[in-house]
């Protein structure tokens, strides 16, 4: 990342998203961070075939490379306190994160206790084991009535990190 205070930088997006719920979250980051000067570029890891949440193998057709990006924002459901398959199939085999600044997102549908206060720490551990600095995370419940509000905040918090 660059040195001087507030410079653009280009910052890579990555996410899994079944339904879209986390694609859609991952839009406005996308938005918002290119309204403020950033390059932001927004890629989804997929796979080949539908997967269920107890996959232990999984072929992805879509593999986002990072090199070009000084840092990255990673996002996932959460599907039982992690990532699901085809995330963590990519966040445990993607190379080095060494020099990469990160913020982690993860919706879900069940309140934070029952699944993302588990999975954020998961992909935040994995980033940092791979030289990584994590700079922050958050999360949106997709079912609150409050969703919105916590879109819109997560989007901020999310897009200051990088200020």
């Amino acid at each position: 990342m660059s040195s001087e205070e507030g410079a653009a930088i280009n910052i890579g997006i990555i996410v899994y998203s079944r339904s879209g719920h986390t694609l859609s979250v991952a839009q406005g980051l996308q938005h918002k961070l290119s309204a403020a000067g950033h390059t932001a570029t927004l890629t989804q890891v997929e796979a080949v075939e539908p997967v269920s949440p107890t996959a232990t193998s999984v072929e992805l057709k879509a593999w986002p490379e990072i090199d070009a990006y000084e840092a990255l924002v990673i996002g996932a459901p959460s599907w039982g306190g992690t990532p699901p398959p085809p995330f963590r199939v990519y966040l445990e085999e993607i190379g080095s994160l060494e020099g990469k600044k990160v913020a982690c997102l993860a919706t879900g549908v069940c309140p934070a206790s029952c699944g993302r206060n588990q999975t954020l720490p998961h992909m935040q551990q994995t980033c940092e084991s791979k030289g990584a600095t994590v700079l922050g995370s958050g999360s949106v419940c997709w079912w609150s009535l409050r969703r919105k509000r916590q879109i819109a905040k997560l989007v901020d918090s999310i897009s200051t990190l990088f200020a």
